[in-house]
């Protein structure tokens, strides 16, 4: 399994990346909020690991013998437990290949380290399987490995239209991130802010071109995603710019609306509004018992609060609404702020192992115990 990260995104290696994959005819997995580092139509792409992230992806990657890590530090977020599915496979051998040498072997042991550049790796590697005039194992059983992927990857559709059916309003978040799926323009920017609606949305980013995914990742601050996009505008103002935020988040950065009016930065915000705090009153559920302490917003009406600074301001209501409202947004020549009203529904827990002791898993942590 190659398992292409942020590595392969930054060093333009996703060519190089392709070309590896489909001469072993590899799966290819993203690793955590690195969805833009392969092309989500290719055959072979399974799609994202991590926090609600693709199952085809984790029951692809859970079968490997070797795993391929370009680019992929393989933080402890991108390689939990989801979906009750253990699925990071522990007998694997690992070959690892980041530009930052202390990346090498921080989270997980490997069997190989390359100190290099993702792309420049990629292109090596296949030049010298392609040179050595020798019959590759991996190269037995193509045709099978992608029947296995198809396979997956429908039963894996075929869920998540279960998971983000229904028409009730105020709609589920899942509904309104497949709605958004749909209609979001193929060259589009995302940035994902921290919480739990837009944690879910790792499910429904799929992209065709690299640098196209901004998350905080595991600098978890809040209020990233709009400002954000907002640079994303800027620095590429033929590619529309999204974020998606929490409505609590939003509170973090919605004066920057009128930065946006005033130097005519045409960024759009997809603003969830549940009424809470979802990420800290889903650890609420799992570590304190369901009390909530803190985690109940009363919420303005952040369309009008845009229409008052300048911006488009629209409230969405209805899960029919959604797609024109951002093909609409992203269409515009102004700012905009879409009030997208959802319910309380929440995504799974972040870290089911948050309490557990802890178990030292590098060799040369070893004296210091467990715990």
């Amino acid at each position: 399994v190659v398992m292409a990260g942020g590595g392969v995104v930054m060093g333009g290696g996703q060519s190089e990346a392709i070309a590896l994959a489909e001469h072993l005819s590899a799966p290819v997995i993203a690793s955590y909020l690195h969805n833009d580092a392969f092309p989500a139509s290719h055959p072979l792409f399974c799609g994202p690991i991590g926090y609600m992230g693709s199952k085809a992806a984790m029951r692809i990657v859970n079968q490997a013998d070797v795993v391929l890590a370009l680019g992929s530090r393989l933080g402890p977020f991108g390689t939990l437990p989801q979906y009750d599915m253990d699925y990071w496979p522990p007998n694997a051998k690992i070959i690892q290949v980041d530009s930052d040498a202390r990346m090498l072997g921080l989270v997980r042991p490997f069997e190989v380290g390359i100190h290099g550049d993702a792309r420049a790796a990629a292109a090596e590697i296949l030049r010298r399987l392609q040179d050595s005039g020798r019959n590759c194992p991996v190269l037995d059983g193509a045709e099978a490995r992608r029947n296995e992927i198809a396979e997956q990857k429908r039963s894996w559709e075929t869920e998540l239209d279960k998971l983000s059916s229904g028409t009730d309003t105020p709609m589920a978040p899942r509904r309104a991130l497949r709605e958004l799926e749909k209609a979001m323009p193929a060259n589009a920017m995302v940035a994902t802010d921290i919480g739990n609606i837009c944690s879910v949305a790792n499910s429904y980013l799929r992209f065709e071109q690299p640098k196209s995914f901004l998350a905080a990742m595991s600098f978890g601050n809040c209020g990233y995603a709009f400002p954000t996009a907002m640079g994303a505008q800027v620095a590429e103002p033929s590619r529309p710019a999204v974020a998606y935020v929490g409505d609590g988040a939003w509170g973090m950065s919605l004066t920057e609306i009128m930065t946006c009016v005033r130097e005519r930065i045409p960024a759009t915000a997809v603003v969830f509004n549940n009424s809470q705090w979802g990420a800290e009153k889903r650890n609420q559920i799992d570590f304190y018992n369901n009390r909530f302490v803190g985690t109940e917003l009363e919420n303005a009406s952040f369309a009008e609060i845009a229409q008052s600074m300048g911006a488009r301001g629209v409230r969405v209501d209805h899960p029919d609404q959604v797609g024109d409202a951002l093909r609409e947004a992203t269409a515009s020549d102004q700012p905009t702020v879409l009030e997208v009203m959802v319910n309380q529904e929440l995504g799974e827990p972040f870290r089911r192992d948050a309490l557990k002791k802890p178990v030292r898993l590098l060799e040369k942590y070893r004296d210091y115990g467990s715990g």
